[in-house]
């Protein structure tokens, strides 16, 4: 069965929840009573929450498929692959990865973390594996558009 798609606004939402602990049946909850004022502890910077909590309304089962089956990010910027691995990996920018402006260089991550990302991230990324097991269970990968434009304009 293929996987719901979630826009990443949504997704991130989803995860900084994830990240700050709360388990799926509490999530629903949350977003079902719209708990804006709590969810906006959570935020970490989100406008509002009130987008989220209207999606969840009109939108149940599919949000109830991504919290148990999981997802797929619709699309993906490089911000919010960066955010991504920041908060469902717990990757700092530097340590964990490069951002070398064009592609993200250098991630480091666990045979576990790079099966959920190649899960759930955009078709608009590529994920390259450069070397596997540079240490105990950690691999070195290159992240890079899938397509990457072509600004010849004649």
């Amino acid at each position: 069965m293929e996987k719901v798609k979630l826009a990443l606004n949504y997704a991130l939402m989803l995860e900084m929840m994830k990240a700050k602990g709360y388990n799926n049946p509490t999530i629903a909850a949350l977003l079902s009573e719209g708990k804006e004022e709590l969810l906006e502890s959570i935020g970490e910077g989100i406008p509002s929450w009130k987008a989220m909590v209207d999606y969840y309304r009109l939108n149940k089962d599919k949000c109830h498929q991504a919290l148990h089956e999981g997802y797929e990010f619709s699309f993906l910027t490089k911000g919010a692959l960066k955010s991504l691995l920041t908060i469902k990996f717990a990757m700092k920018e530097g340590e964990d990865f490069v951002d070398t402006g064009e592609f993200l260089d250098a991630v480091k991550m666990t045979a576990n973390n790079l099966y959920v990302l190649k899960e759930m991230i955009a078709k608009n990324w590529t994920i390259i594996l450069q070397e596997e097991n540079i240490g105990e269970d950690l691999h070195l990968l290159k992240i890079e558009l899938t397509h990457k434009p072509n600004f010849n304009i004649k």
